[in-house]
């Protein structure tokens, strides 16, 4: 089975330059947990929800809440993410991608064309798609 039968192509991204705060308020709106990050429509990186909670401040901190927002509008995305994050080719297949995804303990892969992004497979996607053979063999 080829990946590109189980990718979504309807993909929340942010560009590199944008503030880290568009990064926090995307994963709570859009209840995501990874974030592809663009310069332009090329692929650089990629922003989980581990490395958000990771990189920000602790309300345990003293400072205000204008302070806290301040700081996370100012930080850009690229200060954040992880660079050259693996990726894999629509016609990889499922098989691939998924042994990408558990040889390098990563959630999800953007699925690219050169460096253009054109999808993304979550473990979400995989399970999906398990449960759907688990109910065809039963």
């Amino acid at each position: 089975m080829k990946i590109r039968s189980i990718m979504r192509t309807k993909v929340v991204t942010l560009q590199a330059n944008e503030p880290f705060i568009n990064a926090v308020e995307a994963t709570a709106s859009e209840r995501i947990r990874h974030l592809p990050v663009l310069e332009g429509e090329r692929l650089v990186g990629i922003l989980t929800l581990t490395d958000i909670k990771h990189a920000s401040p602790s309300p345990l901190v003293q400072g205000s809440k204008t302070q806290y927002r301040k700081l996370l509008a100012e930080t850009p995305v690229s200060r954040i993410m992880r660079a050259a994050p693996y990726t894999a080719s629509p016609d990889a297949s499922m098989a691939e991608v998924v042994r990408l995804m558990v040889q390098n303990k990563i959630g999800a892969v953007p699925i690219v064309e050169g460096d253009k992004l054109v999808g993304i497979v979550s473990e979400l996607d995989v399970l999906k798609t398990f449960l759907t053979v688990l109910k065809a063999i039963e």
